[in-house]
C-alpha cells in the first residue's frame, strides 16, 4: 500500500495538476524472493510487486467494452458502457491514448466508483482484482462496525472529523473508497471544456447516494463548479507504476488540514482503498488533521500555497509558534527526508550498517517531530537491512515484530502482511540452521 499524505489542487480550472506527495515510510524491496509458485503476474504490473492471489487473469484493452455501441465483456466490472474520449477533444492529436469514463455502480457493495483513465490502466486494475468485494479481515470487520470518529461542524472550519474516543498512535482511523479517480494524463490530454464535461458525466453516472454525497461536498472559489469540488476534496494517489490520479474519497474529503497533523492516508491500488492513520495518539473529542502540503515545505511557501489554492489562513499550533519553533520544526523536517533519502543510498550502495545507523536516527527525528514511521514498516526496514548484512538473528527478531504488528494493524490490503511472513519464513530456516551449526 502506497504512502501518500497530500492534497492536489487542479491550477486554473483543471488546466494542470500537481501531486506533492508527503511520503512517510520508506518502501523497501527486500533481497527475498517471491516463491517460484507466485507467476504469471498481469504485464501492466508494477515491476517488484508481490502477489499472494493465485494466478490472475489479464484482460487487454480490446475486450474492456470500449468500443461504441458494445457492452462490456461479463468478465469486467462495468455496469454501463464506457465512454470513451474522441480525437476532436484532446488538445493535441499527437497521444496514442485512448481515455475513457469506466463504472462500477456495485463497487464495494453498491457504494460505486468512476475513473477516468487510459485503457491500459484500467486493464492494470483488472488484472489486479481490484474491483472484487473480497472479505474484509476480522481485524478490520471489528473496527469498521464501530467508527473511532464522527463528522461535526466546526466553528469557522466547516465540517470536519473529530475522534469519539481515544485513539492509538498507528490506528486505522478511517477507510475509505473514490467515488471519482481521475488520471492527470486525461487533464493533460484532453480540452478544459471537455474535461469539466466528463468528469461531471462520470460523477452522475454514480450510484444516486454516493452521487448526492460528491455534489454536497465543500467548494473552494473556482471559477467551474467541477473545479470547485475537485479543487477543495481531492487527493492524489499513485496507480499503475507511479502513474498519478486524483481521487475524491467522499469520507477522507472532510479531515481538514493542519501544518502538525496528527494523521495522514495511505492509498491500496489492489484494494482501491485509502486508510487513515494516526502519526499518534489522539483523545476524545480531538479534530483528526492531515496536511495538504508536504511537511517538509517551507512555512512561506507552505502558508502561501494553502492561501493560493485553498483559500487558508493557517492557525494552527505551528502557525501560531514562535519563530524559533517554527524553525526548529522545519530543520527537523528537512532532516528527516535527508536521512530518508541517507537510509536508501546505504542500503544501494551495500553499507548496511550505516543504513541501519541512519535509520536508528531518522526513527529519532521523525518521533521528535510527531510524525514516526508506521511501526511495521519501521522493523520491516531494519529487518531487510540486517538480512542484507548476514545478521540472521536481528533480521530474525525485527521480522518477527513487523509480522506481528501487520497483523494487528488490520489493513484490508494484505500485501504487506503477506511480505512480512514470505520474508520470516524464508529467513527463519537458515537462522535455525546457522544457529545449529549446520
Amino acid at each position: 500500500m502506497a504512502t501518500l499524505g497530500a492534497r492536489l489542487f487542479l491550477i486554473s480550472g483543471l488546466l494542470a495538476a500537481t501531486a506533492a506527495p508527503h511520503v512517510s515510510g520508506i518502501h523497501s524491496s527486500t533481497s527475498t524472493s517471491p516463491p517460484s509458485a507466485i507467476s504469471g503476474q498481469c504485464p501492466n504490473q508494477p515491476a517488484g510487486r508481490l502477489e499472494y492471489d493465485p494466478l490472475r487473469k489479464c484482460p487487454l484493452p480490446g475486450v474492456l467494452g470500449i468500443i461504441p455501441d458494445i457492452e462490456p465483456s461479463p468478465e469486467t466490472p462495468w455496469t454501463l458502457t464506457p465512454k470513451c474520449v474522441g480525437e476532436e477533444q484532446k488538445i493535441s492529436n499527437t497521444t496514442s491514448r485512448v481515455h475513457c469514463i469506466f463504472t462500477d455502480g456495485n463497487f464495494r457493495t453498491g457504494h460505486g466508483t468512476s475513473l477516468i483513465t487510459t485503457t491500459t490502466v484500467a486493464a492494470h486494475l483488472v488484472g489486479l482484482e481490484a474491483f472484487n468485494d473480497r472479505p474484509a479481515r476480522l481485524e478490520a470487520a471489528k473496527r469498521d462496525a464501530v467508527p473511532a470518529y464522527e463528522i461535526v461542524e466546526l466553528e469557522g472550519r466547516g465540517k470536519g472529523a473529530v475522534a469519539t474516543r481515544d485513539i492509538r498512535r498507528g490506528e486505522i482511523i478511517m477507510v475509505d473508497v473514490p467515488a471519482l479517480l481521475v488520471g492527470t494524463e486525461f487533464l493533460h490530454d484532453v480540452r478544459a471544456h471537455h474535461r469539466r464535461r466528463l468528469i461531471k458525466q462520470a460523477i452522475n453516472r454514480l450510484p444516486g447516494k454516493t452521487r448526492d454525497e460528491v455534489w454536497s461536498l465543500s467548494r473552494n472559489n473556482g471559477e467551474y463548479e467541477i473545479d470547485a469540488i475537485m479543487g477543495a476534496n481531492a487527493n492524489s494517489v499513485a496507480i499503475s507504476d507511479n502513474g498519478i490520479h486524483v481521487g475524491i474519497f467522499p469520507k477522507v474529503s472532510r479531515i481538514n488540514h493542519s501544518c502538525r497533523p496528527n494523521a495522514y492516508y495511505r492509498f491500496s491500488e489492489t484494494r482501491l482503498t485509502m486508510e487513515v492513520v494516526s502519526y499518534h495518539t489522539i483523545e476524545k473529542g480531538e479534530e483528526i488533521t492531515m496536511s495538504y502540503v508536504p511537511l517538509e515545505t517551507k512555512r512561506q511557501e507552505r502558508r502561501k500555497y494553502l492561501q493560493d489554492n485553498w483559500g487558508i489562513d493557517c492557525q494552527c499550533s505551528l502557525c501560531k509558534a514562535s519563530d524559533y519553533d517554527q524553525n526548529e520544526s522545519e530543520a527537523s523536517r528537512g532532516r528527516i527526508n535527508e536521512l530518508r533519502d541517507s537510509i536508501l543510498n546505504a542500503r544501494n550502495n551495500g553499507f548496511f550498517q550505516d543504513a541501519i545507523n541512519i535509520a536508528e536516527d531518522w526513527h529519532l527525528v521523525s518521533e521528535w517531530e510527531r510524525v514516526p514511521p508506521l511501526a511495521p514498516e519501521y522493523h520491516d526496514i531494519l529487518a531487510e537491512l540486517y538480512w542484507r548484512k548476514g545478521e540472521l538473528v536481528n533480521a530474525t527478531r525485527f521480522g518477527r515484530m513487523a509480522l506481528d504488528e501487520w497483523v494487528k494493524f488490520g489493513s484490508v490490503d494484505d500485501d504487506q502482511l503477506e511480505h512480512a511472513r514470505v520474508f520470516l519464513n524464508q529467513v527463519w530456516p537458515v537462522a535455525e540452521k546457522r544457529r545449529k551449526g549446520e
